[in-house]
């Protein structure tokens, strides 16, 4: 069995050089969304976004009504 020394040289160049490129990127990343979440925080102080009203629910015993308008609510939002 020949092994050839340069080619594992090259693939050991390979495999080092996509592991930097792959940490640099997940890096850059990480940087990007704390910069962003800090920007997105600073946003929402200037422009506000308005809750929506809560709505009171009204409590049955059994809670079948509550399972109704639930899947009610599942099937609109699928149709839409």
């Amino acid at each position: 069995m020949n092994i050839d020394i340069s080619k594992l040289q090259d693939g050991v160049t390979v495999l080092c050089v996509g592991f930097f490129v792959v940490f640099a990127f997940l890096t850059v990343l990480i940087f990007a969304m704390n910069i962003m979440s800090v920007v997105v925080r600073y946003l929402n102080k200037i422009f506000p976004v308005a809750s929506p009203s809560l709505v009171a629910v009204k409590k049955s015993a059994g809670g079948e009504e509550e399972i109704a308008v639930a899947i009610a609510a599942a099937i609109l939002k699928m149709n839409k």
